[in-house]
């Protein structure tokens, strides 16, 4: 049986620049947008006088690929290095959990901002503009900087939504910077998402793009593609599918043209994992306690 090793690329990447520079815009993400939930929380005026009803938030569930069976402490300790080399037979899910990091961390990247930003906006009531659009706008002020967040909501004749998000902030210079957009379906229950560069060489262009489909709270489909090489994952994919506890990860690296599959139960914990670099390309499965097992 062929088992993962440090000397494999991933671990490789894994200990390399490249993700020190992704934690790094990870926090610089979340210190950005620390304040945003409080400032939306903060602006809840009610408003009378409403033309029609506002068009509902596309669910949050439609940014949502949660890899948290992964990051528990049971699941953490059990797929540490340390724990791997004393317990061979922890092997599968380790291996699993390893692979699960980087598809997070791509996930990360790529919706982190937009997430806060949306989640927020459930928080708040919009007010209908001249414009014919429902608009979600905040702003504050603090030690001479300014900081905007204003979300756009317009139906098309075909009954569909289109949503733009924009960023106004005097301290990095955005003025007014569409970070992301979205559309969706007259149900609410399909949809994308086209999230945009920040700053840096080349802002403005699009970074991913989400696809979602939810049939309910316990069934959704998500496809994140990665339109950007900014951190090297340029055409990259992940397919997330989420029936009741059994929740499924496809992930294609398109550098190393290969294809991961990961699925779990987030219930039992029960899972398994098929890698091209790992037991020979052959499923490899893992029990309630992570431990390897006979795949049924």
């Amino acid at each position: 049986m062929e088992h993962f090793s440090a000397g494999d690329d991933l671990i490789r990447k894994l200990t390399s620049n490249y993700f020190d520079m992704v934690l790094k815009k990870i926090l610089f993400a979340s210190l950005f947008f620390a304040g945003i939930v409080t400032l939306f929380a903060g602006c809840q005026d009610s408003i009378s006088g409403f033309e029609e009803e506002p068009p509902q938030l596309p669910p949050t569930e439609s940014m949502d690929m949660s890899f948290s069976t992964f990051d528990t402490e049971e699941a953490q300790l059990t797929s540490s290095s340390d724990f791997e080399a004393e317990n061979e037979h922890f092997s599968h899910f380790s291996n699993a959990a390893i692979r699960a990091f980087v598809m997070k961390t791509v996930v990360d990247l790529n919706l982190a901002i937009p997430k806060v930003l949306l989640t927020a906006a459930t928080q708040a009531d919009p007010e209908f503009s001249e414009d014919n659009e429902w608009v979600w706008s905040y702003s504050s002020s603090h030690q001479n900087q300014n900081m905007e967040v204003r979300l756009a909501a317009s139906e098309q004749s075909d009954g569909q939504v289109v949503w733009d998000f924009y960023v106004t902030n005097s301290a990095l210079g955005l003025d007014n910077y569409l970070l992301f957009t979205g559309i969706t379906s007259p149900e609410n229950r399909i949809g994308t998402w086209t999230y945009y560069r920040l700053l840096g060489e080349n802002d403005g262009e699009p970074v991913s793009e989400l696809s979602w489909n939810i049939t309910d709270e316990n069934q959704a489909n998500l496809q994140l593609e990665v339109l950007s090489n900014r951190n090297g994952n340029l055409g990259d994919t992940i397919n997330f599918e989420k029936d009741g506890h059994i929740k499924s990860a496809i992930y294609f690296n398109a550098e190393e043209d290969s294809t991961v599959e990961i699925e779990w139960n987030s219930d039992t914990n029960e899972g398994y994992l098929i890698a091209p670099d790992y037991n020979n390309g052959e499923k490899a499965c893992w029990d309630s306690n992570f431990e390897n097992t006979e795949c049924g």
